[in-house]
């Protein structure tokens, strides 16, 4: 049964004032005045919205004080979904306020409905949140696969998690965001999302992750030609329980961090190879590993030998490719990649010592990134 908060009621009777300048009461359904643009006639009984109620159906009243409580002027039941919620009255002679009745009665009940839905959004947002964040925080036990949920949520039906983010969301456009997705034909209602922290996460109800891809795709451009927010997607695994969907969330957070370097705008879990052992390794860790190698590297010269080195990489360790491909000579090239074993005592030409540069080039990259 839907009740009409007091301030809403207040809200509402000001508003219409300001329109027909007429002094405005909402009653509840027990005949209280519980709002009134004239403020010593709140929390008094009003006998003509009481017959109201009673017979639904408007009631002009002539004369002061006809009915206990009550003025001369038009009294008129205010319904929600087919129920009389109130009424609404306006004071003054009938031949002033009969013409404004219908228009305000319309008018009421659609500022309600809207209140009613802003409330019912608020509510699946925080729900949204609440399941999300719940995922992110709860410890993953060896014990026990699911926790207790509040939220009731089913977590058996196949699901994929998903974070996005882009360099920042400016804080007036996060609730842009919201809304875009939201009203965006393009996610149906049945998946959960909610933006923290700058990162958008969603949970797909969908069993397979090329669905989500699909949705994704679309989703990214159409965020794009809204906002202009270059947005990232790490996409997890597929999960069947509670436990699985928030290890999905941690996989699809280790996949928008491989977007760095893969740079790809979507990036799966599933299709990462080595990128799975380097975004999962703790920041800790790879920031320790990464300054061990590298420190010895002036840090003037560090992207342009790091450049190097992937391009060196990238063309199967071939010194002609590489030059070819940073337009420089042959021995400038050389040169500069000597320098990396000067730096650090590995030498980029030595398979093992390779392996080692590449790991500490690629952390150092993960870990200092601002995408995650």
């Amino acid at each position: 049964m839907m009740e009409l908060a007091a301030p809403l009621a207040q809200e509402i009777v000001t508003q219409m004032k300001e329109i027909i300048h007429q002094e405005i009461n909402f009653m509840n359904k027990q005949a209280i005045i519980m709002a009134s643009t004239d403020p010593d006639r709140i929390g008094k009984m009003h006998g003509g919205a009481k017959e109201v109620i009673k017979t639904k159906r408007p009631l002009t009243i002539a004369t002061d004080y006809s009915y206990p409580g009550s003025k001369k002027g038009i009294n008129i039941p205010i319904y929600f979904e087919q129920e009389i919620i109130g009424v609404i009255g306006i004071t003054g002679d009938k031949e002033k306020v009969q013409q404004h009745g219908e228009i305000i009665k319309k008018m009421t009940e659609i500022l309600i409905k809207e209140d009613y839905l802003k409330d019912i959004l608020s509510k699946q947002r925080d729900r949204s949140r609440h399941i999300i964040s719940a995922l992110l925080h709860q410890e993953i036990s060896n014990k026990a696969a699911d926790t207790p949920d509040p939220f009731s949520y089913d977590y058996s039906i196949p699901h994929v998690a998903v974070i996005g983010k882009c360099t920042s969301i400016p804080l007036g456009l996060r609730n842009d965001l919201h809304k875009i997705i939201e009203q965006s034909a393009i996610l149906d209602h049945k998946h959960i999302f909610t933006i923290l922290s700058d990162q958008l996460y969603i949970l797909f109800r969908e069993e397979t992750t090329s669905n989500v891809q699909h949705i994704l795709r679309q989703l990214v451009d159409e965020i794009h030609s809204k906002t202009t927010l270059p947005f990232r997607f790490g996409i997890g695994l597929l999960a069947e329980s509670q436990k699985e969907a928030r290890q999905s969330f941690i996989q699809a957070a280790d996949a928008l961090k491989w977007t760095i370097l893969s740079n790809h705008t979507l990036e799966l879990y599933q299709e990462m190879d080595n990128g799975i052992l380097y975004a999962g390794l703790s920041e800790e860790k790879a920031t320790h590993y990464s300054h061990k190698i590298l420190s010895g590297i002036p840090s003037d010269e560090k992207e342009e030998l790091k450049l190097l080195f992937f391009t060196y990489g990238e063309t199967n360790k071939s010194v002609a490719k590489s030059a070819e491909k940073l337009f420089l000579h042959k021995n400038t090239f050389q040169y500069k990649l000597n320098k990396i074993q000067h730096y650090t005592g590995y030498d980029p030409k030595v398979v093992n010592d390779y392996v080692v540069l590449y790991s500490a080039f690629v952390l150092e990259s993960l870990s200092s990134s601002t995408i995650v």
